[in-house]
């Protein structure tokens, strides 16, 4: 009879390889917890080197964001109202990346929101606090800028932020300019009002 002869299976803690599968799925997680580690103390400093809104401010937002929720904007209510820290005062990155921002600042993915003082004098009422926090709601969902620019003037009429009722205001007036400089294809429509594509208004003849 011929004898059969098998190779012994070693446990697998025995074998070679085992070692060397255990040593990098250690250092994979070790990096992936030093770069959350990291990504925690990067917000805990934005936070730290800001300060928090004044209770009266909280609360012109929290109307501005109940509006957005009236309006239909659920998805850009959500994420300001249970998503985001807003801040009265520049962190030190938006110190050291300063942008003429006249009402607001976004920090994406960290979705902290700083709120400037044109966001509470400038704007005349709830509706264009809304429509500026509706803007920032855009970068909370990583749009840029034409993107937030182009979302809110085309969604002005069911904001209740229309030329009609607010069309003389500072606000208005300046968002319109950017917009124009930031989307200018939403301008195109020589047969309406001011050539604008979303105005719902017919140009006088």
């Amino acid at each position: 009879m011929q004898t059969v002869h098998t190779r012994p299976t070693l446990p697998a803690e025995w074998r070679p390889d085992s070692g060397r599968d255990q040593t990098t799925l250690g250092l994979v997680a070790s990096c992936c917890i030093a770069a959350f580690l990291a990504i925690v103390a990067f917000y805990c400093s934005l936070i730290a080197s800001s300060t928090p809104l004044w209770p009266a401010d909280r609360v012109e937002v929290d109307r501005a964001i109940t509006l957005l929720e009236q309006k239909g904007f659920d998805r850009e209510a959500f994420l300001l109202r249970h998503t985001v820290a807003f801040r009265s005062s520049d962190n030190w990155l938006n110190r050291v990346t300063k942008q003429d921002n006249a009402y607001a600042a976004t920090n994406f993915p960290f979705q902290i929101i700083t709120l400037y003082p044109d966001f509470y004098s400038k704007t005349t009422d709830d509706t264009e606090r809304a429509m500026v926090l509706l803007h920032e709601a855009q970068h909370l969902k990583g749009g840029d800028e034409k993107a937030a620019y182009s979302f809110v003037w085309q969604n002005r009429d069911r904001l209740g932020w229309t030329q009609l009722s607010h069309g003389t205001t500072p606000s208005y007036i300046t968002i319109e300019e950017q917009t124009r400089e930031y989307a200018p294809e939403l301008f195109t429509c020589k047969q309406n009002l001011w050539s604008d594509c979303t105005e719902t208004l017919a140009a006088k003849r």
